[in-house]
């Protein structure tokens, strides 16, 4: 992912080229590992806020659901191609992963992130749900309590508690990261493809078998709060750099 300036903010025209990359990746046949990461300090700040931002400020007599229905129906095929895609794929995780970010790394099959890395469900402080997956891969992954508490509270956990939870596989030294981000694909390079494909594709029937359900739950979420003051009580408070204030809010 190449936006460093926007922290890798999902914008359609990256969207538009991830998938369009991942999909190279599937008909590639000398493609068979692949690494996703972000370039500059970031993997990836999730959705691209500023764009939601200037679309409250230019319509403001509109829906926003509109421009978060678009943004969604953009991102949520790469997490089901991520899923699909029968080769492995490794997430190199530099920075910050938070929001959608979390989404597309939790798509991976293999995490490897940064001593400096954070992982971070961003969404309750612009009054939104998670979409991407979150709600689906972080209930498998740390269960229903530690979900909630992460959903609800917005907290930032570092790497190394990412790691204790069970969402990164391994922690390395950020000068190490792409080393051995890529040491670990040309492992996987010398395994058997086929096998390795139709493992991936087993292990998605028992884990995943309900994804493309939650992601259409999780996408009708994230269009109803953008319907809410709250919602936009919270865009506007992140760009004032302020604290949100929800409390006595009308919800509509």
């Amino acid at each position: 992912m190449n936006r460093p300036e926007s922290l890798n903010a999902l914008s359609k025209t990256l969207c538009n080229e991830l998938l369009d990359a991942i999909k190279q990746c599937k008909w590639d046949s000398e493609v068979r590992a692949v690494v996703l990461t972000g370039a500059g300090k970031a993997f990836c700040a999730g959705g691209d806020v500023r764009a939601m931002k200037n679309f409250l400020h230019d319509y403001p007599d509109n829906d926003p659901g509109e421009i978060i229905e678009e943004m969604v129906s953009d991102f949520h095929p790469i997490i089901l191609a991520l899923r699909e895609l029968k080769k492995p794929v490794i997430g190199a995780i530099n920075g910050i992963c938070s929001g959608g970010g979390a989404g597309l790394a939790q798509a991976c099959d293999i995490l490897i992130a940064a001593e400096s890395a954070k992982f971070h469900m961003a969404y309750i402080a612009i009054g939104e749900v998670p979409d991407g997956g979150n709600t689906f891969f972080l209930l498998h992954k740390v269960g229903i309590h530690k979900a909630a508490e992460l959903i609800f509270t917005g907290d930032i956990i570092n790497a190394k508690e990412a790691y204790r939870l069970g969402i990164f596989n391994r922690v390395v030294s950020d000068e190490n990261l792409l080393s051995e981000a890529t040491k670990f694909a040309k492992r996987l390079v010398e395994k058997p493809s086929f096998a390795m494909g139709l493992a991936k594709e087993m292990l998605n029937k028992a884990f995943l078998g309900n994804l493309e359900t939650q992601l259409e739950i999780e996408k009708k979420g994230v269009i109803s709060c953008a319907g809410t003051k709250e919602f936009k009580e919270g865009i506007t408070a992140f760009f004032e750099k302020r604290k949100p204030n929800f409390i006595n809010i009308n919800l509509r």
